[in-house]
């Protein structure tokens, strides 16, 4: 790659460093199940994100990223912070709340990990397109999270959301166009 290529994912840094830990992760739960490796991951990931994030500002690395398309400034590095240290807390609040689905704890972190980093992309996203695949990302994870018990309440509430999701995601494609 290019120079200007190597900045632009190291400007994506904070983001990269959730979504290869999500994946991590799922495939690290293929082999081990231990809570506390699930859980300590997720808040690894999330003081990498943290940690990357500072060395981006103290670096003075704002500028855009992929000829235009997401750009990181002040704006865009205080959300990456604040969505990160939302994410940091949500994963220590809910260690006892994800006894709950014991069978699908790390699915659950992941999904916490990835709607984090949607949320940092749709804070540094400028195009449209790069609007609307950081809202999905953002928005798929947050389906699947609510329907994550499995039980009645659940599947209505994420079938609901779904489908309220897809209208919008409809409303918006036919704005974009």
């Amino acid at each position: 790659p290019e120079v200007g290529e190597l900045a632009s994912v190291d400007r994506l840094g904070p983001e990269l460093i959730l979504l290869a830990f999500a994946g991590i992760i799922l495939l690290t739960d293929l082999v081990v199940q231990r809570r506390w490796l699930v859980v300590g991951s997720s808040l690894l990931a999330v003081a990498g994100s943290l940690l990357w994030a500072g060395t981006l500002v103290a670096r003075d690395m704002r500028g855009s990223a992929f000829n235009g398309v997401l750009v990181v400034d002040d704006f865009s590095l205080f959300f990456n912070f604040l969505f990160a240290g939302i994410a940091g807390v949500v994963i220590l609040a809910s260690i006892d709340y994800s006894e709950r689905f014991s069978r699908y704890q790390s699915e659950y972190y992941a999904l916490i990990l990835t709607s984090a980093a949607g949320m940092m992309l749709l804070a540094a996203s400028v195009d449209l397109i790069a609007i609307f695949i950081a809202l999905e990302l953002t928005s798929i994870s947050l389906y699947v999270l609510v329907a994550l018990l499995k039980d009645v309440r659940s599947s209505e509430a994420g079938l609901k959301y779904l489908l309220l999701g897809a209208l919008s995601t409809a409303v918006t494609l036919y704005g974009m166009a």
